[in-house]
């Protein structure tokens, strides 16, 4: 327990009853059975409701998480409905956002079509 053993143990019997005398020592050994249980009660009520309070904390993380999974498949939906109105007029982003390489290459690769586009108008122009 306190890393007291049998020897430890029987010292501390022997010093408490030349102290307390055997008339009040059942007395004393029984009020102090007392009050260690209602010590375990004690922490096991604060424990219990330490608990309680990590489940409460919990919560809103999985209604966040729940909220971003709902706005994903929300995002999804809406590009998909983009796509079709667009009829591939230009790419769209994924909610799962692919690798960042990705979506900067279809930036450039549109951004030098529209380039090349300019380009021409200018060259029709002089």
């Amino acid at each position: 327990m306190f890393g007291i053993g049998l020897p430890e143990l029987i010292l501390i019997m022997a010093l408490a009853l030349i102290v307390v005398g055997p008339d009040k020592l059942p007395d004393m050994a029984k009020s102090i059975a007392k009050q260690l249980l209602e010590l375990k009660k004690t922490a096991n009520t604060l424990k219990d409701s330490l608990q309680e309070e990590l489940k409460e904390e919990e919560r809103p993380w999985e209604q966040l998480d729940k909220l971003r999974e709902d706005g994903i498949a929300a995002l999804k939906a809406h590009n998909a409905e983009k796509a079709k109105e667009q009829d591939g007029d230009g790419p769209v982003i994924d909610a799962d956002g692919g690798s960042a390489e990705d979506v900067y290459a279809e930036a450039v690769k549109a951004a030098s079509e529209g380039a090349a586009e300019t380009d021409e108008e200018v060259e029709k122009k002089s």
